[in-house]
């Protein structure tokens, strides 16, 4: 009976050994010196075309510069920090995966964006290779019949490397310091593993697929679906449960990720993800879901598609002319993209032995995380390609002998067909490709040309060599605020990012004081609404200094505004406009110009120009997100409510809509509102004079708050001419005016708009007649005490001492903080040694972060009353400031 049992194990267990022993065989096949040479002359090629694409820009942010910064913060000992913030704080935002890669590169050469790229494009040389070979070892016979691997099989595998390879988001992300190529070829190495030997693997096998199972996750947190993909298949079959270690572990240092940053309080991707599911409700995420995956399959549709009409792709803003887009709608393709992604699953499932179904989880388990996700970005579905196309041969094959295509008539017509439209796409790729490649090496081989000439869009805009330029013109301590957070790298100085078109007046002002910012870092005027241009001029509280303009970036100096009044000098109303219009002109097709004219257009109130022009774009089938918020708000600017709250509507179904939403929303709702009052009775709608004077004064504080001084001034004149008003809403537009005419360095025509105010009634109007004769007394004393000697100014201090505190507290009242400094200033100058002063005097210092002048006025301080407690924070201050980046 035991000889019985085990001969017939034995005889089970034969076929099994005999296939494995036959895979093995198969596997250890050479490739043929053709189809070597073939896969290596490709690979030569794509190394040239990424090495035709380099350059100092970084083209992404915040991640690119993010990634570089902690690479040196983890070299340098520190762990995982923020070493551009004062503090250094611990980071979490986004895995440290891509920044350990980048470690040899930030050993070898710190900040320098070419070695960081290296890492980059090495990965995308594994990746096609990993993609050639694995497409290999799903086509190769699993039987022990048959381990011979045809010559068509080889051809197949390049054509679908050669596919990715020309794919213009391919070279687009291989020459970004991003973690998408990495991550790819993370993902497509685990299933490679798996399809080798999916059951019973060996030692080392497995030790592979632990290390890369438990890294992919923190090249990007999507990797979860890899690991939840891998457990539920390796769960339900006794032979795969080895593969679980290598589960187990990757959860297990995840989770121990997850505790570190919960440990400091920073909450992650899935932290926000369950508040917006609390926030929004079962209904309301559910739709959201649903929303969220039509957008991303449209995404991928575009990866599998360059070009597809009705997109606006990436990499179109590095081309420098128009995009060859596919013809024909853009329904078709996203047809074809579905035909396309079912028969790579039907791929999936037929090599299912080969892990096909990891595969497929993999794929389902992505999506559905990413419908979860908040953000909605084309980059997220990128690592989804090379799986797609990978199964896309064998799900062909398998379709193609499921319908019994045997007839060689019909084989060949389906492979022309299939070869006809494959060199059809790869000549559209290979002219993006060669556009994208020639736009950069016009910018490298005639820099001055290039930037003067052909008006180049924002990704071309260098914010390295800003770095560098004000790494050898700032102090140390110096702290910038810009828009891109490669600008820190290179700057070695501490950072904080800012998107400064979001940004009014007062939340700029916040963040400067909060941060303490010395420079200003942005795109220059070329590119038209990114900044608030006005503030140059009109600032009463800080002097923006452009010292630095050259290939689309401008570096700006916050200094203190010390005669609290504006400027004529570095503004013009029309200047972005007109450099619009002939942007425009010049190249119509460019997407950023067309973007940045109806903006512009919609700043200076050329409403119905807005519409003209963007209903001609429209009507050559270019819709674009933010296009279309803007002819939303210029027909409610006309009064056209309906057609606005249609085109919120369409913007609302738009993919990357997440961004304005909320805009969106208002918009909608003011529409809705404007309409139900067209709809109420005349006498509802009609406003009586005292509202009407309201809504003016409303409106005019509204300029002086934003420092639009000339439009204030505009508004005002205007308002007051028309008549009919209250006395007390008189008397207030008049003082604001008498502001506005102080700032403007007008002095006579602010005390005959004054003058009025008081004859309407206005109390601040005469406060500010009395602090207008207090200042003429103040000047009279301190000119008299220049000319004077010490013991005559000493016996002046108690005389013009009150009123110089009086003043500087009406200064900062009235809004112009640098013009109590300068007074401070001049009078420590002529009445030194006044604690009650030098106090003031450190004050405004540290406001306008002064650190020399504050230290100056600390030790004086000290020698005077050295007692005070109010001194050591000072000191403190001071110390934080003069903190340098250990960069």
């Amino acid at each position: 009976m035991r000889f019985f049992y085990s001969y017939r194990s034995h005889s089970h267990t034969q076929p099994v050994l005999k296939i494995r022993a036959a895979r093995m065989n198969a596997l250890a096949q050479p490739v043929p010196r053709l189809h070597k040479y073939s896969i290596l002359l490709l690979l030569i090629i794509f190394s040239g075309m990424i090495l035709a694409r380099w350059n100092q820009l970084y083209f992404y942010t915040p991640d690119s510069g993010r990634y570089v910064t902690m690479a040196k913060s983890l070299v340098n000992g520190t762990g995982y920090r923020e070493i551009d913030t004062p503090g250094e704080p611990l980071y979490s935002h986004r895995p440290p995966g891509m920044s350990v890669l980048l470690a040899p590169a930030a050993l070898i050469a710190p900040y320098n964006v070419l070695v960081a790229k290296a890492t980059v494009w090495l990965s995308s040389l594994a990746l096609l290779a990993l993609l050639y070979f694995y497409v290999i070892c799903l086509l190769r016979p699993d039987t022990e019949q048959s381990t011979t691997v045809k010559t068509s099989t080889y051809w197949t595998a390049l054509l679908i490397t050669g596919l990715l390879a020309l794919n213009p988001y391919t070279l687009l992300f291989s020459t970004l310091v991003m973690s998408e190529i990495p991550f790819m070829v993370c993902s497509l190495a685990i299933l490679y593993v798996l399809a080798i030997r999916p059951d019973h693997p060996g030692k080392g096998q497995l030790i592979i697929f632990t290390s890369l199972l438990i890294f992919l996750p923190f090249l990007r947190t999507i990797g979860i679906a890899m690991i939840l993909a891998t457990g539920a298949w390796a769960i339900f079959r006794n032979a795969r449960w080895r593969w679980l270690i290598g589960v187990f572990c990757s959860i297990t240092a995840s989770g121990m990720w997850m505790i570190r940053n919960s440990s400091i309080g920073r909450t992650g991707y899935t932290s926000i993800a369950l508040g917006e599911f609390k926030s929004q409700g079962i209904v309301g995420t559910l739709l959201r879901m649903i929303e969220r995956i039509t957008s991303h399959f449209e995404h991928l549709a575009q990866q599998l598609f360059p070009n597809l009409p009705g997109s606006q792709p990436r990499y179109s803003a590095m081309i420098l002319d128009n995009i060859t887009y596919l013809p024909g709608p853009g329904w078709l393709y996203l047809f074809l993209a579905a035909v396309v992604i079912l028969i790579s699953i039907y791929g999936m499932l037929n090599c299912r032995r080969k892990g096909g179904t990891v595969a497929l989880g993999y794929l389902v388990l992505s999506m559905a995380v990413l419908s979860l996700w908040p953000w909605i970005q084309p980059r997220f579905t990128f690592p989804l390609l090379p799986i797609v196309l990978a199964y896309l041969p064998a799900g062909y094959i398998a379709f193609a002998k499921h319908f019994q295509f045997s007839r060689p008539m019909i084989r060949s017509i389906l492979a022309g067909a299939v070869s006809a439209i494959a060199l059809y796409f790869g000549c559209i790729q290979i002219k993006t490709d060669y556009q994208l490649i020639h736009a950069n090496v016009q910018m490298l081989t005639n820099p001055n040309h290039f930037y003067s000439h052909q008006m180049p869009g924002s990704a071309f805009s260098h914010w390295t060599a800003a770095g560098e330029w004000i790494n050898q013109n700032s102090e140390e301590h110096s702290r910038i605020m810009a828009r891109q957070s490669a600008t820190a790298t290179t700057a070695q100085r501490y950072q904080k990012l800012a998107y400064f078109d979001l940004f009014t007046a007062e939340t700029l002002h916040k963040a400067i004081q909060q941060f303490h910012a010395n420079y200003l870092v942005t795109l220059n005027k070329n590119h038209g609404l990114v900044f608030s241009w006005y503030l140059m001029d009109e600032d009463l509280v800080y002097r923006l200094n452009p010292v630095y303009d050259e290939r689309g970036i401008m570096v700006i100096k916050i200094e203190p505004n010390r005669s609290g009044t504006i400027r004529e000098k570095y503004y013009s109303a029309d200047e972005s406009l007109r450099f619009a219009r002939n942007a425009y002109k010049k190249f119509p097709h460019r997407s950023n110009l067309q973007s940045e004219l109806a903006g512009e257009l919609f700043n200076s109130g050329h409403y119905e120009e807005v519409i003209d022009f963007l209903q001609k774009l429209q009507q050559k089938n270019i819709k674009d997100m933010n296009l279309t918020f803007l002819l939303g708000w210029s027909y409610i600017k006309t009064k056209q409510y309906k057609k606005a709250i249609r085109e919120f509507e369409a913007a609302l179904r738009m993919p990357g809509q997440k961004l304005i939403r909320g805009n969106l929303l208002r918009g909608i709702h003011t529409a809705q509102k404007a309409l139900a009052e067209e709809h109420s009775t005349d006498s509802k709608r009609s406003e009586s004079t005292h509202q009407s004077g309201e809504k003016k004064l409303k409106t005019a504080r509204l300029y002086w708050k934003n420092y639009q001084i000339n439009k204030a001034e505009q508004y005002l004149s205007k308002a007051l001419e028309e008549g009919s008003l209250q006395p007390e809403i008189h008397a207030e537009l008049c003082t604001l005016l008498a502001k506005v005419y102080l700032v403007k360095e007008n002095k006579p025509a602010a005390v005959e708009q004054l003058n009025l105010a008081v004859t309407s009634g206005g109390t601040e109007a005469a406060d500010i007649l009395k602090m207008l004769e207090r200042e003429e007394k103040v000047e009279i004393l301190l000119n008299n005490d220049k000319q004077n000697d010490d013991a005559k100014s000493i016996q002046h201090a108690a005389e013009i001492l009150p009123d110089i505190l009086t003043l500087v507290e009406w200064y900062q009242e009235f809004g112009v903080p640098g013009k109590a400094l300068n007074l401070l200033e001049r009078a420590n100058t002529s009445i030194p040694n006044q604690p009650e002063l030098l106090k003031l005097l450190l004050q405004k210092q540290l406001f306008y972060s002064l650190v020399a002048e504050a230290e100056a006025t600390l030790i004086q301080l000290n020698k005077l009353t050295s007692d005070d407690s109010g001194l050591n924070e000072a000191a403190q201050q001071i110390k934080e400031l003069q903190q340098l980046p250990r960069f």
